[in-house]
């Protein structure tokens, strides 16, 4: 039911957006001439004046207003943001201000076959300025509400930031040029109120009507507004009517990470329990699952909620989120559970859009780490502009490395960098003779740039690589900004030990057995040895090279 009241939401919203753009535009052919304003009403406007565009328009209109008052019903507490709370404000304004506009075009039109043409509107609003009043009001309304809609739709797609220019532009234009077409057709027609002839022409079908019906006509928009008024306090009744009988099906508890432990009625989403709290929570979408920014990370009680919603599901997996990741907009937890948001409340939107936070899955990796040696007595011996100069010359080359054996940039540390490898499906059954073959490149890269440095400083860098495969924590993690995909857990940890050991060992590259072993990579008894990883309570079974023993190590069959 939520997938579909979202999507009736969206679709009505776009329909009538339209609807209103159009209109608008058709008000400021008025800057040209009345007739120009006709002309295209009679054309382009037309797809709205047919039945099928009425049924739509006004499907639409209905639609919206139900949703809207439904979204009211379901709301557990009234505290909603300022954009929220324009947006909400506006849009149970519109109703009461079309309801008269609609009836003095359309309702003429139904009952009296008056055609709501521009000479007829016009000499209208002439003749009883408070339309004009309350005209100026409703185009406002209707296109802020609209414009605050739009915007808080779209901004979450990427290519929002690159069309808002062009957006500030027409949001702005479109109903300025509106307001001076339509008082361009007031100042036109103004001379139309001295000539009977015209006015009896333009009002011959009014005149016609029953008496009775333009009775009806004139005060059925007071009746609409009775009945909107009605409704309004009938949801809100209904409203707290809910929440009296969801209190007694009785309340979760929910531990968020800051260590603050609240309570929540059964029923009520999660987003709303914290906001209800106050407790700050990131939200850009307003709670309708077309963001993920109010994700979180369910620590305690997972196994005791409801499977996700379609539209939770469909969000989910556009992020690709692991398990015990859901949306606290959609999440109606029934028991208790400890929580862990992963969006900061006080993020910019820029940084909400990349996935950012604590966030992954676990899977099989091989790691590697490779560090530089003696980069502190380089920069004692030449320029520091030469040692900039040589560590991305370092840094270039093992990058190509890298990319040339499937390898994946993960992290980067002053002189060190961190690599994965198997992240690749494909890839997964032999990551670990891709780290060999990557580190077999590095030192050959390497050699060859020693040479150039020999010659140019009279320098040369040597490295030591630590390589180790297992399970690990795999997702984009890091600062929202500049978020990176790498790997986090306890193989990673013994990866970069294993590096340090390079030093201790006087080796150039030390790999677990238990890596080469995996995918029967054969190796010389000679070289193997157990070692201490700090850490951990058991020894390592390593295996140490020199870049020459890399060099003729037999990978092609693996």
């Amino acid at each position: 039911m939520r997938y579909i009241e979202s999507h009736l939401r969206l679709g009505s919203g776009i329909i009538l957006a339209l609807y209103v753009v159009q209109h608008l535009i058709n008000h400021a052919f008025g800057i040209v001439s009345i007739e120009a304003a006709e002309a295209y009403r009679e054309t382009i406007g037309a797809v709205f004046q047919s039945l099928h565009g009425l049924v739509l328009l006004y499907g639409s209109l209905l639609i919206h207003a139900t949703i809207a008052l439904r979204s009211i019903y379901r709301r557990s507490s009234l505290r909603l943001s300022l954009w929220q709370w324009l947006q909400l404000l506006l849009g149970l304004s519109i109703l009461p201000l079309v309801v008269g506009h609609a009836v003095a075009n359309r309702g003429f039109d139904l009952l009296g076959n008056i055609d709501p043409n521009y000479y007829y509107v016009v000499t209208s609003i002439l003749l009883k300025p408070v339309f004009l009043v309350k005209l100026i009001f409703l185009i406002a309304i209707i296109w802020i509400h609209m414009a605050i809609g739009l915007h808080y739709w779209l901004r979450i797609r990427k290519t929002y930031p690159r069309i808002l220019p062009y957006a500030y532009t027409l949001v702005v234009l479109i109903p300025a040029l509106a307001y001076v077409g339509l008082f361009s057709m007031l100042q036109q027609a103004s001379g139309w109120l001295e000539d009977e002839q015209r006015l009896d022409r333009i009002y011959a079908a009014n005149i016609a009507m029953d008496s009775s019906d333009v009775e009806f006509l004139r005060g059925l928009e007071t009746q609409a507004w009775i009945v909107m008024a009605a409704l309004l306090l009938l949801t809100l009744v209904a409203r707290q009517i809910r929440l009296w009988r969801q209190a007694r099906k009785g309340t979760y508890s929910i531990t968020h990470t800051d260590g603050r432990k609240i309570r929540a009625l059964n029923g009520v989403s999660l987003l709303e329990a914290l906001r209800n709290a106050r407790i700050p929570h990131a939200s850009v979408c307003g709670g309708r699952a077309r963001c993920t920014t109010c994700r979180v990370y369910v620590s305690s009680g997972l196994d005791e909620l409801d499977p996700p919603n379609e539209l939770e599901a469909r969000a989910l997996n556009r992020i690709k989120a692991g398990k015990g990741i859901r949306l606290a907009c959609q999440l109606q937890p029934k028991a208790d559970l400890a929580i862990t948001p992963l969006v900061m409340a006080n993020q910019s939107l820029a940084a909400t859009l990349h996935s950012g936070g604590v966030q992954g899955h676990e899977e099989y990796v091989v790691a590697m780490f490779v560090d530089m040696r003696g980069s502190t007595n380089l920069g004692e011996r030449v320029l520091a502009y030469d040692v900039v100069f040589i560590l991305n010359r370092f840094f270039t080359e093992l990058s190509t490395a890298l990319s040339e054996s499937h390898g994946h940039y993960a992290q980067f540390a002053g002189d060190g960098l961190m690599a994965l490898y198997g992240l690749e499906p494909e890839r997964k059954s032999r990551a670990c003779a891709d780290a060999l073959a990557g580190a077999r490149e590095m030192f050959r890269r390497i050699g060859i740039l020693n040479e150039q440095l020999q010659r140019e400083f009279g320098e040369s860098v040597q490295m030591g690589i630590g390589i180790h495969g297992g399970d690990a924590i795999v997702g984009t993690m890091g600062p929202p900004s500049t978020p990176l995909l790498t790997a986090v857990g306890d193989n990673i940890n013994i990866a970069a030990r294993l590096e340090a050991q390079t030093k201790t060992l006087g080796c150039d590259l030390i790999v677990s057995t238990a890596t080469l072993e995996s995918e029967g990579i054969d190796y010389s008894a000679d070289q193997v040895q157990q070692v201490e990883v700090r850490g951990r309570d058991n020894h390592v079974r390593i295996c140490r090279f020199s870049s020459e023993q890399l060099a003729a190590i037999d990978i092609t069959n693996v």
